[in-house]
């Protein structure tokens, strides 16, 4: 039986966003003031949902995780802290970049063009570090000194500390970076068994119709007409 997961749907949503801002910042213009402006407030606002997700992991999943790997859980509450201050230096390069493009001057030869995405790639080189201990080390450990009613409170406890709007923004935002069958147990868990025509209208505007295809197709596959989610 497949264990529950606590790491990896959302891992892929900041991995997609990590990935896609890397390359808008390689693609700008550093004299465009309104490009690096965007850039700048896209990179403020996920270095706040890291900061969360991060610290949603302190609060929900190493208290577990040291009883079942203290020493892992420790690494782990260090690498946080490490990562905390690369996100401070990442603003400080985001904002300065902004400031570069409205500066009468933005092409002075002091200036890196293209700072800001050196520093977004670096940054992505260190994350992407970290998610793979996550998953391929904490996560086993998770599986093997957890039970299952602990893992479920894990994902309770944490949805319960959210509100209702939160939880569904927080839903939507991951489809479209997961599989059919993930897709199908995250609905499942966030809406309960509806059927598909029910959030096909939802699902149209944050899948691609490829997804969306490949959906209908593992549901049928499931269960015609009575998947998790038909």
């Amino acid at each position: 039986m497949n264990r529950l997961d606590v790491y990896t749907a959302v891992h892929k949503l900041h991995r997609a966003r990590l990935f896609r801002l890397t390359v808008e910042a390689g693609q700008a213009d550093p004299a465009d003031t309104v490009t690096m402006n965007r850039l700048a407030a896209a990179v403020h606002a996920l270095a706040a949902e890291l900061t969360a997700h991060a610290d949603h992991e302190d609060r929900f999943i190493h208290p577990l995780l040291r009883k079942s790997a203290p020493a892992l859980a420790a690494r782990l509450d260090a690498a946080h802290a490490t990562l905390d201050a690369r996100l401070d230096r990442l603003r400080q390069t985001a904002s300065a970049a902004a400031s570069d493009a409205s500066a009468a001057s933005p092409a002075d030869a002091d200036n890196d063009p293209n700072a800001l995405y050196r520093a977004l790639a670096a940054f992505t080189a260190a994350y992407l570090e970290h998610l793979a201990v996550e998953e391929g080390e904490a996560l086993p450990a998770l599986w093997g000194g957890c039970t299952d009613d602990e893992l479920l409170g894990i994902l309770a406890s944490f949805r319960g500390s959210r509100t209702d709007a939160e939880n569904l923004t927080s839903l939507i935002a991951q489809l479209a970076t997961l599989s059919p069958p993930e897709i199908q147990r995250m609905i499942s868990a966030g809406l309960g068994p509806v059927p598909l025509s029910d959030v096909s209208e939802l699902l149209a505007t944050v899948l691609d119709p490829r997804q969306l295809g490949a959906l209908r197709h593992a549901t049928a596959a499931l269960a015609p007409g009575r998947g998790p989610i038909g």
